[in-house]
């Protein structure tokens, strides 16, 4: 899935916000740099870790910690013949709760299809869930998860049923975070797209119909941490028009950064264009602007290069699937997502653009505990900004 706990210093704007609303004060971002740090250091209930980003594509809870904790594996694809678009996510909440002492307490894997708007979930005990920290290797009763390998099956209505066997070919990953990845105590929510732009080959059987894939445009993420932030967002695609090889990772929210603080919020964006990454981040002191209007995601961002980049995303609300995660508190979390999206990427190195960019491929999420917020982003009777 997608998410995002981006570390920003949006001060100014959140403290204006109003608290009743996820949505309310998303304008203008201001950013503080931080001082990149010598090296990571673990917080309690994440393992000791090397400050190399494949290792955050593994199991990070560390095994013993019996704090509230969820960790999950998102990946998703689009079909070029078809225009079918999936996603499935295997997770897993408080690992440690192996008596289930927790209602939230649990392993789950689900699937969607965006073509039919239907959404599948099958949960599982904790101790049916196993994943490496070596490795990326996830398996939840039979159900197999890797970042080169996809395989599993879920009950669908009717007596039907959304069966995969994938493999992935990484393209490339995008460190969203930056420095503030390897700091694991300083947000309740890391997002790590460790495939940001990867090729997926295989089959995907659901409704009597047998999709094959031959190195079709794919994605994979990861998220963890000890609760979910206010609203999360996502912009993503690897499938620009005329563009091969362009990819945009974006994705962010408002975590709670350190213990109960929730003044910050922001979005991290990164883009690999003609083989050259372009990163912004509120981290590292790059501000970020958003702006939410009936339903179209506006972001623009300055990072200390002197460069700048603008996004323009939208997508009808029929297009938005609604997936819903449970939280480690017992919290149902209502994320909307769309995969088949118009996403515009305009790039400029000063005030010169190098690059105007589009895509009707583009993953579109917004995430809140609040039905209404997302549903408000729809009503002409609202601007938000």
């Amino acid at each position: 899935m997608a998410a995002a706990g981006i570390l920003t210093a949006g001060l100014n704007s959140a403290i204006a916000a109003d608290a009743g609303s996820a949505l309310e004060g998303l304008g203008p971002l201001l950013a503080v740099a931080v001082p990149e740090p010598a090296a990571p250091v673990p917080a309690a209930g994440v393992r000791a870790l090397i400050p190399s980003q494949e290792q955050y594509n593994t199991l990070i809870w560390n095994g013993h910690s019996r704090s509230d904790w969820y960790e999950w594996w998102y990946y998703k694809v689009v079909v070029p013949e078809t225009r079918e678009a999936f996603y499935f996510c295997y997770g897993v909440v408080n690992p440690w709760d192996i008596s289930q002492s927790k209602p939230a307490s649990r392993s789950y894997v689900s699937a969607g299809s965006f073509g039919t708007s239907e959404n599948l979930e099958q949960t599982f005990p904790v101790k049916s869930f196993h994943a490496q920290s070596a490795s990326t290797l996830v398996r939840i009763d039979g159900n197999i998860a890797t970042d080169r390998r996809l395989k599993g099956r879920l009950p669908g209505p009717g007596g039907e049923e959304l069966s995969w066997d994938l493999s992935l070919e990484k393209d490339w990953g995008f460190n969203a975070m930056g420095w503030t990845m390897y700091q694991g105590g300083i947000s309740n929510i890391f997002w790590y797209p460790a495939q940001a732009s990867a090729f997926m080959s295989g089959s995907i059987n659901y409704r009597g119909r047998t999709f094959l894939l031959d190195r079709a445009p794919a994605y994979q993420d990861r998220n963890w941490g000890t609760s979910f932030p206010k609203w999360w967002a996502w912009l993503v695609s690897n499938h620009f028009k005329d563009s091969p090889g362009t990819v945009l990772a974006s994705g962010g929210g408002q975590p709670r950064i350190f213990p109960g603080i929730e003044l910050y919020q922001g979005m991290a964006i990164g883009l690999l264009h003609k083989g050259r990454e372009y990163a912004f981040r509120p981290g590292s002191g790059d501000p970020v602007k958003m702006d939410i209007n009936f339903g179209k995601w506006e972001v623009s961002a300055r990072n200390r290069a002197g460069e700048r980049i603008e996004i323009s995303a939208y997508a009808p609300r029929e297009k938005f699937l609604l997936l819903k995660f449970m939280t480690p508190q017992g919290k149902e979390f209502n994320d909307y997502e769309a995969l088949l999206g118009n996403i515009r990427v305009k790039l400029y190195s000063g005030e010169k653009l190098i690059a105007d960019l589009e895509t009707d491929e583009g993953g579109i999420e917004f995430g809140s505990f609040e039905k209404q917020d997302f549903e408000s982003s729809f009503s002409s009777s609202i601007r938000l900004q």
